[in-house]
C-alpha cells in the first residue's frame, strides 16, 4: 500500500493540468509583458510545459529523495532561466509568478488533505509544509543563482563585443590601417586600447597606424599618456603611427597640461595625413 506521501506526489501529478489551468487563469495580473498579455502563442505553450515542470519538481519533494529532488531542481532552474533570459524576463516578475504556483500548488495540497482527514495526522502537514516551502526556497534560490550566471555571462559577451567594435582597427591598403576613435576616452578604454590595438594589428599585418581621434572631444594627462604608451608599443612593434584628427579644444587643453605631441606625427585630418604620406591616391573607390 503506498504511503500518504507517495499519494500526495500522485494526486498533485495527475492534478498537474488541473493546477496549470488555475494558475493560467491569474497570469492576466501578473506584471510583465511575457506572462500578462504576451500575444505569442508558442510562449503559452512554453509556459503550460514549463509549469508542469514545476509541479513535478516540487511534488517531488514530498517523497523525500533528496538527491532526485536535487536533479530535477536543476533541471527546472535550468530550463526556466536559460528560457527567461532568452525572451528578457526581468527576474521581479518570474519571482511573482512563482508566488502564485506556489500558492496555487498548496491549494491543491490542502484540496488533498481534506478528502483524506481520516488517515491524517498533524505531523503529516507540518511535515509537507515544511517539505514544501523548503523546495519552493530552493526552487527561487536556484533559479536566481543559474539567472544571475547567464546574464553575467550574456553581458559579458554583449561587452565584450562593443568593445570589439568600438576598436575597430581598419585595413586601408598592405599593411596599412586606420583606427578611428569615435566618443570620449576615459582610462578604462584607453588601457582596452592599450590591450587590444597591438594584437589587432599584428594579427592583420599592419606596419602603418593612422590613430584618427576627431570624433574624440575630451582628452586628460592620464588618457594621453595612455594612447603614448599605444604609440610606444607599436612602435617597439615596428609599427610607425600617426594621429590625426585633433581637434582645436583638444589641443589647447593639452598644452595647458603640459602634454607634448612633438614626437609624433600629428595631421589635423585623416585626408591630410594620407595625401602627406603619399597614400591617398592608392586607396581604392576613395
Amino acid at each position: 500500500m503506498a504511503s500518504i506521501d507517495q499519494e500526495l506526489y500522485e494526486y498533485l501529478i495527475e492534478n498537474s493540468s488541473n493546477i496549470t489551468s488555475q494558475w493560467f487563469a491569474a497570469k492576466s495580473g501578473f506584471n510583465g509583458s511575457f506572462y500578462s498579455d504576451n500575444p505569442n502563442p508558442d510562449i503559452d505553450q512554453v509556459l503550460m510545459e514549463q509549469h508542469a515542470l514545476t509541479i513535478r519538481t516540487v511534488a517531488y519533494a514530498f517523497l523525500e529523495e533528496e538527491n532526485g529532488f536535487q536533479e530535477q531542481l536543476l533541471l527546472w532552474a535550468e530550463t526556466v532561466a536559460k528560457s527567461r533570459i532568452e525572451h528578457n524576463t526581468p527576474i521581479h516578475d518570474v519571482i511573482q509568478a512563482l508566488h502564485k504556483t506556489r500558492e496555487t500548488i498548496w491549494l491543491y495540497v490542502e484540496y488533498f488533505a481534506n478528502d483524506n482527514l481520516d488517515e491524517l495526522l498533524n505531523t503529516h502537514i507540518l511535515k509537507w509544509s515544511r517539505l514544501f516551502n523548503t523546495a519552493f526556497d530552493q526552487l527561487i534560490h536556484s533559479f536566481s543563482s543559474r539567472y544571475y550566471e547567464l546574464s553575467s555571462k550574456r553581458l559579458n559577451a554583449q561587452q565584450s563585443l562593443i568593445n570589439e567594435l568600438s576598436i575597430p582597427v581598419i585595413p586601408i591598403l598592405d599593411g596599412v590601417g586606420v583606427l578611428p576613435v569615435i566618443g570620449d576616452i576615459d582610462t578604462t578604454r584607453a588601457r582596452l586600447l592599450l590591450e587590444s590595438v597591438p594584437y589587432k594589428c599584428v594579427e592583420v599585418g599592419i606596419d602603418k597606424l593612422f590613430i584618427d581621434i576627431s570624433a574624440v572631444s575630451v582628452m586628460d594627462t592620464m588618457v594621453a599618456n595612455e594612447m603614448f604608451h599605444l604609440i610606444d608599443v607599436l612602435q617597439l612593434l615596428g609599427i610607425k603611427t600617426s594621429l590625426s584628427g585633433i581637434r582645436p579644444e583638444v589641443a589647447q587643453t593639452s598644452i595647458q597640461l603640459g602634454v607634448d605631441f612633438g614626437n609624433i606625427s600629428t595631421f589635423s585630418s585623416l585626408k591630410q595625413a594620407l595625401l602627406r604620406t603619399g597614400l591617398y591616391n592608392r586607396i581604392p573607390g576613395k
